[in-house]
């Protein structure tokens, strides 16, 4: 099993534990070094998931929790996720769906990077967390089955999952390290306060949506 912006391992020690033979693929060294801590008899390889370093059809299955719809090109990381994975093989993909306290804080940070940057040559980028979306990008490698699930959050303040993410969340570290403190200061102040309103610190839980392809 592949998994696709493995972090620091989450996935791949599940896969792991079950009996897996499993490979993790990352872009951040730092992240990688905790992987291989913490999964010491899994295979990790630092890259691109829009460039992966693997032949066609090496994998019985991939995974990807909310990683690769950070790709860039989508279409791209999706033909790459697909292209590694043997015919009746699995990919799996979480993303979130545009609501919900996650994806409001996501989508304030997004902003504050947004004024800070010159405009996108590519465009916009495309929303994973579209069930047509999905569909589009999966659709020409197998039948893809897309389901909305509930993930229920640790009983943590909204103070408590920012200080992870500041610390510990690669996509938050880099975007910090593009913004002014007064700009990073202003997007926790924001970030806090849409959890908040979330009701993240009651025990809440926030929509994702499950994205299962068989390959043909």
């Amino acid at each position: 099993m592949l998994d696709v912006a493995c972090g620091t391992g989450n996935a791949a020690l599940v896969a792991h534990d079950a009996g897996a033979i499993v490979t993790g693929l990352d872009g951040s060294r730092r992240l990688l070094e905790v992987a291989r801590r913490r999964v010491p008899g899994a295979e990790f390889v630092r890259g691109d998931a829009a460039e992966l370093p693997f032949d066609d059809g090496r994998f019985d299955a991939a995974v990807s929790v909310f990683g690769v719809i950070f790709a860039r090109p989508a279409e791209q990381a999706a033909a790459e996720i697909a292209r590694v994975v043997r015919p009746q093989g699995r990919v799996v993909i979480t993303t979130w769906p545009p609501r919900g306290p996650m994806f409001a804080a996501v989508s304030l940070m997004r902003q504050a990077l947004a004024r800070k940057r010159p405009p996108d040559e590519d465009g916009a980028p495309l929303e994973w967390g579209d069930p047509s979306v999905l569909k589009t990008l999966l659709g020409p490698y197998g039948a893809a089955e897309i389901s909305e699930r509930q993930l229920v959050h640790e009983r943590s303040t909204p103070e408590e999952f920012w200080d992870r993410w500041e610390r510990l969340h690669p996509m938050w570290i880099a975007a910090r390290s593009q913004l002014e403190p007064a700009d990073w200061e202003r997007l926790r102040e924001d970030a806090i306060a849409a959890l908040r309103e979330g009701a993240i610190d009651a025990g809440a839980t926030s929509p994702y949506l499950l994205a299962v392809l068989e390959r043909r």
